[in-house]
């Protein structure tokens, strides 16, 4: 049943960036001539070595949601519990064709890639900031919106930031789960290992 209610959707974006302080990363768009400020906080050096940049949304839709909804609504908590994490782990696995496409491209040029970061997960790189990131992107296309409070809607959405530059050593797009805000409460950290730095979106 659960593969019914899921639809699978990305957009996504090449960015050349700049770092010009310790802190921030300039994102540009159309060509240079337009630039996003993105204050990341006290682990920007993530993105210090990055030349390029793959910006991106994921969603697998609403209707995943709106279902464990009336299921735990009728009673049926279990059930929409467990929908809820197979919604979840889903989402992380469609945000696996954008990582491989990064480590692809990265290869060809003889590059390295960076982890896979995002607003709100990432300890100091504040929610706010989601719209400055998804800005050059046409969330409509996959019917995805921001709500006045940063979150991307519908829920089983997901941003990312991979950084890619001739500096990174790693040829895999890594993990930041380490300085996620809720590294502590994460049950994905337990189920997957994520907090010794395996892939994470």
């Amino acid at each position: 049943m659960a593969r019914e209610l899921i639809r699978p959707a990305s957009v996504f974006a090449w960015r050349p960036v700049n770092m010009p302080d310790a802190g921030t990363l300039q994102l540009a768009w159309q060509g240079r001539t337009l630039l996003s400020d993105l204050h990341l906080g006290p682990h920007a050096d993530l993105m210090a070595a990055a030349e390029l940049a793959l910006v991106s949304v994921t969603t697998i839709g609403p209707e995943l949601d709106a279902h464990a909804r009336r299921l735990h609504q009728a009673g049926k908590t279990l059930p929409a519990y467990l929908l809820d994490c197979v919604g979840v782990i889903t989402l992380g696995q469609a945000g696996q064709a954008l990582r491989r496409m990064a480590e692809k491209r990265a290869a060809r040029q003889g590059w390295g890639v960076g982890p896979s970061l995002g607003p709100g997960s990432l300890a100091g790189w504040d929610l706010k900031e989601q719209s400055v990131l998804c800005a050059g992107l046409d969330l409509d296309a996959i019917g995805v919106r921001l709500n006045a409070s940063g979150v991307l809607v519908p829920h089983k959405s997901a941003s990312g930031l991979i950084g890619l530059g001739p500096d990174y050593r790693s040829r895999l797009v890594g993990s930041v789960c380490r300085f996620c805000m809720l590294s502590k409460s994460c049950w994905r950290a337990e189920h997957d290992g994520r907090n010794t730095g395996a892939n994470d979106f």
